[in-house]
């Protein structure tokens, strides 16, 4: 039996060694033909591990599972399974009550397990109408679930959505219609059923009931959520912002604003404010990489290219390209790194009066927004093709 077949985490609770509760994982080492369990805040102090005992007048080898601390045991339980057995255990040095253990195939369950009982505490202080610390419970079980693994299964989306919602309907309870739409909007887009009540009386709340349904038409599309981080909602706090701002000011019949996923929403999701602006300050420039230029449409990239190929197809290219493709000096790796330094520097009486930045960090960035066409347009497509054959580049090595 190869670990991956074994559970990855052991929940302990109702020890009365009261540090020995909490949630264990499956490491990489091996005890016994077996994983060692650590302890998932406290680490390597609190373990539990197959262990053999040898009887002294037979010289027979039995096994258990022992829960120690320190390499003092705890708790164990007497089976020769290679799985940490659910049921079983006594006391050995630790305190009564003996601990109930769940044992888990996966990692994702124990954060499931956290997020529903986060969801109760937060139904517990609904009914007692205490809107703030119901948020905060529920907050707790979307930070749970945003450690999972598997965003797409259903017990994901199922928990995503009821956590969602019942954060949203106690912001609206608290008079806070922007939150709670937000949490609306982000429960509808995982299932396009839920939450849409809360987020027409959210919109009503706004001043934007004539609108609910305009705004909320690109909702559960799949484009408002950041597919990557789901539950991160940054993107979607913004989104809102900019429909409120948006339609405050403009007519009705105006296009609707889109979300806008950045990475720096997903990687520096749980800094509090002041740290998250700093580290943006000191690490993501004022200008985007590479310059402000945007190709927004197939015939914008297409009447790129067509520059392109007047530059490719240029004497000064061609007697260039040919120079350096018989040197004998270069290794190939040396040769491809000079052909895409020539093709930016060639370019660049052509992308930078649209805004690219010079040299390679602009060709990149237009490279980057091209691939979006060549890989959705059939002309954009050959025309890439013709570009490369010209340039003796593939153009996606440029970005």
């Amino acid at each position: 039996m190869v670990f991956a077949d074994l559970p990855q985490a052991v929940v302990v609770s109702g020890a009365g060694c009261e540090e020995a509760n909490g949630v264990y994982r499956a490491t990489e080492k091996e005890y016994c033909e077996a994983p060692v369990y650590e302890h998932a805040d406290r680490g390597q102090e609190l373990k539990i591990t197959r262990e053999p005992h040898k009887n002294a007048k037979t010289g027979a080898v039995k096994y258990g599972w022992l829960l120690g601390k320190s390499g003092q045991p705890l708790y164990g339980a007497r089976t020769e399974s290679l799985t940490v057995p659910a049921s079983g255990w006594k006391k050995f040095g630790g305190d009564e009550p003996i601990p109930a253990i769940k044992v888990l195939l996966h990692m994702d369950e124990v954060f499931f397990f956290s997020a529903d009982d986060s969801k109760l505490a937060g139904d517990d202080a609904m009914e007692q109408k205490d809107w703030q610390s119901a948020i905060q419970h529920y907050t707790a079980g979307i930070d749970m679930l945003k450690q999972t693994t598997d965003r797409l299964n259903e017990g994901f989306r199922s928990r995503a959505c009821l956590l969602l919602t019942q954060r949203g309907t106690a912001h609206l309870q608290l008079k806070e219609p922007k939150a709670a739409l937000r949490d609306a909007v982000a429960a509808m887009d995982l299932e396009h059923s839920a939450a849409e009540a809360l987020a027409l009386d959210a919109l009503t709340e706004l001043g934007f009931k004539d609108l609910s349904h305009k705004i909320l038409e690109p909702v559960g599309s799949g484009h408002i959520l950041d597919p990557a981080a789901p539950l991160v909602l940054r993107c979607v706090d913004r989104w809102v912002s900019e429909i409120v701002n948006h339609f405050s000011e403009a007519d009705a019949d105006t296009e609707l604003p889109m979300p806008i996923h950045m990475p720096s929403d997903r990687y520096l999701d749980g800094l509090d404010e002041e740290t998250r602006a700093a580290v943006i300050k000191k690490y993501i420039p004022d200008e985007p990489f590479g310059g402000t230029a945007v190709i927004s449409n197939p015939t914008e990239c297409l009447e790129l290219m067509k520059k392109w190929e007047e530059v490719f197809s240029g004497m000064e290219f061609q007697s260039r390209r040919k120079a350096l493709w018989d040197r004998r000096d270069l290794s190939f790796p040396q040769r491809m790194m000079e052909t895409r330094t020539m093709v930016a520097e060639s370019l660049a009486k052509v992308l930078e009066p649209m805004g690219f930045a010079p040299g390679r960090p602009g060709l990149a960035r237009c490279v980057k927004q091209m691939q979006i066409h060549w890989s959705t347009d059939k002309n954009c497509a050959n025309k890439a093709l013709d570009l490369e054959e010209m340039a003796d580049v593939s153009l996606a090595d440029l970005e």
